[in-house]
Order: structure tokens, then C-alpha cells, then sequence
């Protein structure tokens, strides 16, 4: 006789032939679940028999919330583990802890018994992040930004800072567990998991990522960035490289961004009100990305509607402001002395940065030391693996509305144009699904995959030497 107080879970029987096969998260092979999570009433997120084929292998997988289990019954496979191969053989068991790093690569047809375990600690702390509005006042600013994000209209308004470290002026973040806490108190708590490790062994809790949308209405002043080393003698900051990807211009707007002709620095000191005779002017359209190392010398003309990516700073050296006087009246600061040191004065055969824009792809656009950019433009759903990059991804939408799916949590938030989210590096695994028929995003990460460091040796020369 069957005791009725026995929850009938714990009677459940199955054969495995009798299960049909579905697909993996690893995008390959088959899986046949003995147990779901909606089945097992505990921390079991699922027990399943997968089979692979010879030759097939699975990008990396990272779970911030979940231990992984393998227990192999027929084959060969490689299992790497924070990049150390294990290689396993039938009756052969491997635990795959949270935050770590894995991927499979099956060396003979492989099937092997998967469980997953999830740390209900850990579950609701990761999650694609949004951000409250940080708005900045500026002379220069205008009204768009706040009627662009559906927002009570302000005048002046300049800057939004996206995604923000900046002590002064640190993001707020909007949904979910951490709503309410400003993000640089959440990445103190886990700067592994939301960082990436590399990220986290390189600026420790720091995010070194700064992203913000600019609006002028008017010329903003000529000014210029210091490096890393000049930053940290003179300020103990860190210096400031930066990019500016075109959202709308006005027609006939423009920028300044490096030197037509070479000068020296006593013939800088010189020039004063006649410095924008000595500019590269640029006419600008959208779509156009301008990288600005630190030292290059710039500006943004009135009209001009961008998204700015930069390092981790507040620091700009102001050389030219056409007399102006700030909001209250007075006359604004300069930095002549400071900006001459910091000067690159060279001339540059190009200052536009050439990429191309192709519908469904995310395009590479710039690789350095400091940070990656993609333009991601879309029609139809994409999957976005960046776990690889061991870094958070920071992603801001300028055109369209989307939703992004975290894989692992099933986690999703819906990203309008004018707003950004940080998805933290553990979860760096997500679908981007369009909600209108256009879809364009600027992703921007730390790219920590070893050949990316040739690339940028590469750019670096390109640069050096003026090609």
C-alpha cells in the first residue's frame, strides 16, 4: 500500500527512452530531463542525461548562482575549468562551482548525467541592471535629452551620466534586488561577478567604464585629457581616453578633434583666442565614432546629440572657451599651463574612425587598453555570448526598444532608446530580442581575450605613427 503523505514527487518513476530529446543551453547536443527545477522542490534546478557528438564543444559558460555536476557514463570529454583541461572518461565526476568559467568539447560521442544545484543565497543578486536618470546641468545644454527618455522637461541639461563610478556623481540603480543602491556599493560587494575577474584583478572594485549621452546647444570648450601617468602624478586619478559615437546632427554640425597643423608648445601658448585656426574641423553625420586618446586636443560643436564612452574620470583640462560665463555669471576656469603639458601635437592623418554598420551583426568598432565598443545594430533576435570577454557589459540603446535575456536566470529587462544597463560579467550570456522593426546598440566592454592584446599593439603603432 502507498503512503499518501508521500509527496508524489518523490514517487515519480521515468525511463529514460520514454523522455524526447530537447535541445542545450550549450547551443549543442541533446538533453533528455529526469527532473526539472518546477519538479524537484528544492535547490535541484534540474537533472538530465545529455549526448553529445564526437568534435562538438560549447563556448564558455559561467553561472553566478549555480553549481553545475557532471558524471560521465559513455565517452570521452574535455571539460575545461578556468582554463585547466580535465580530461574524463566514463564513471569520472566533475563539480563545477559558481563563478567559475567552463566549457565542454566532446572527443567520442559522449553521454554523460548533468545536475544542476542553484546557491539560493546567491540567486537574485545578479541581474542586467538599469539605471536611475543622472542628469547634468551644463551652459551649454539644452532640453532633448530629458523629452528623448520621456522625462519631466529641463533646460540645460548636457549630460546623462549612463552608467557612472564616479564618486561625486556615482548611478542609482533601478530594478530589481539592488534597486535603490548606487552601483558602486554593489560592485563592492562582488566585484568578481559583476567586473569579471580580470576586470576585478586589474582596477579591483573600481568600474573603469564611464558612458554618457551629451547634448549642446550650444559650442562646448576646446579642451583636452590627461594621460594615466600625468593623471596619477598631478591628481592621483586616473587619466582619460575617450569616444564619441554620433546619435543626430544638426545639419552642418560639427567637432573639433586634433590638429591640422603641427605646433609646438611655446607656439600653443601663443595662439589663444586663435587656437580653433590651428583645429581639425569635422563635419558630422550620424553614425560617425571619433576616438580621442587622452592628449588629443577637441571639442563638440552646437546641434550635436552623442554617446560618449571614456575611462573612469572627471578630469578635463579646459584651453579655450570663448569668453563665456558659467551659469552664475562668472568667468569659466582654464587650464593652459596643465593642457600644454598634456598635449599631443601632432597631426594625424585621420581622426574619424572607419567601421562598418551591418544589420545583424554586432560591428566591431574600437579596441584599446581602455575599452571596446560594438555597434549592434538589429532587426531579428540575437545571442550575445560575451562571457569569454571576462567583463561586464555595458549596453545603451540609441535607437529602438529591445529586451535582453539573460540565459542562466532567465532574467530579462526592456531597454528603451535614451536609457543603458550594466549586465554583470557572471551573466554576460543573453539574447537580445527587438521590440520595434530597428534596433541599435552600443555595447561597451573591457576586451580581455589574450588576441585582442596584438590588435591594440597593432593600433597603437597604427597611431604612433600617424597611418
Amino acid at each position: 500500500m502507498v503512503d499518501s503523505t508521500i509527496p508524489i514527487r518523490f514517487l515519480m518513476k521515468r525511463s529514460l527512452h520514454d523522455i524526447s530529446p530537447l535541445g542545450t543551453s550549450y547551443e549543442m547536443g541533446l538533453k533528455r530531463v529526469l527532473l526539472s527545477a518546477s519538479e524537484s522542490g528544492c535547490s535541484i534546478t534540474q537533472v538530465a542525461v545529455i549526448s553529445l557528438k564526437a568534435g562538438e564543444h560549447s563556448a564558455k559558460h559561467i553561472h553566478p548562482d549555480l553549481q553545475d555536476l557532471f558524471f560521465i557514463l559513455d565517452g570521452e570529454i574535455d571539460i575545461t575549468i578556468d582554463g585547466h583541461v580535465h580530461h574524463c572518461k566514463p564513471e569520472d565526476f566533475v563539480f563545477v562551482e559558481h563563478l567559475k568559467a567552463y566549457k565542454l568539447h566532446a572527443i567520442t560521442d559522449v553521454r554523460m548525467l548533468a545536475m544542476g544545484c542553484v546557491i539560493e543565497t546567491q540567486r537574485t543578486k545578479l541581474y542586467p541592471m538599469l539605471l536611475e536618470p543622472n542628469l547634468h546641468t551644463k551652459i551649454w545644454g539644452h532640453n532633448r535629452l530629458t523629452k528623448w527618455k520621456g522625462l519631466p522637461e529641463q533646460q540645460h541639461i548636457g549630460e546623462s551620466w549612463e552608467v557612472s563610478a564616479v564618486a561625486s556623481h556615482p548611478s542609482v540603480i533601478a530594478n530589481g534586488t539592488w534597486a535603490g543602491y548606487t552601483l558602486t556599493d554593489v560592485i563592492r560587494k562582488m566585484p568578481q561577478a559583476i567586473l569579471g575577474k580580470a576586470v576585478a584583478k586589474q582596477y579591483g572594485d573600481e568600474l573603469p567604464i564611464l558612458v554618457k549621452l551629451i547634448d549642446t546647444n550650444d559650442d562646448l570648450s576646446v579642451q583636452v585629457h590627461p594621460d594615466d601617468a600625468m593623471a596619477k602624478r598631478l591628481h592621483g586619478q586616473r587619466g582619460k581616453a575617450e569616444m564619441w559615437y554620433v546619435i543626430d546632427a544638426q545639419p552642418g554640425a560639427s567637432i573639433y578633434a586634433g590638429f591640422q597643423q603641427e605646433l609646438t608648445a611655446e607656439e600653443y601658448a601663443r595662439k589663444d583666442g586663435t587656437i580653433l585656426d590651428a583645429l581639425a574641423r569635422h563635419e558630422v553625420h550620424a553614425g560617425d565614432v571619433f576616438y580621442l586618446p587622452a592628449g588629443r586636443i577637441h571639442a563638440i560643436g552646437k546641434g550635436v546629440l552623442l554617446a560618449e564612452v571614456q575611462q573612469t574620470s572627471d578630469l578635463t583640462y579646459r584651453i579655450y572657451d570663448y569668453g563665456r560665463l558659467d551659469l552664475n555669471g562668472q568667468p569659466r576656469e582654464l587650464h593652459t599651463e596643465h593642457a600644454a603639458q598634456a598635449l599631443d601635437y601632432k597631426v594625424y592623418k585621420e581622426y574619424r574612425n572607419s567601421y562598418k554598420d551591418t544589420i545583424d551583426m554586432a560591428n566591431p568598432c574600437l579596441d584599446t587598453e581602455h575599452f571596446s565598443v560594438r555597434v549592434v545594430s538589429l532587426t531579428n533576435p540575437m545571442h550575445r555570448n560575451m562571457v569569454g570577454y571576462d567583463s561586464f557589459v555595458i549596453s545603451t540603446c540609441v535607437a529602438g526598444v529591445c529586451t535582453l535575456r539573460i540565459r542562466s536566470t532567465r532574467d530579462e529587462v526592456e531597454l528603451r532608446e535614451g536609457f543603458s544597463c550594466l549586465i554583470p560579467a557572471a551573466i554576460a550570456d543573453y539574447d537580445i530580442v527587438p521590440k520595434t522593426a530597428e534596433v541599435k546598440l552600443i555595447e561597451s566592454y573591457i576586451n580581455n581575450k589574450p588576441q585582442n592584446a596584438l590588435r591594440r599593439m597593432i593600433s597603437q603603432f597604427l597611431h604612433l605613427s600617424g597611418l
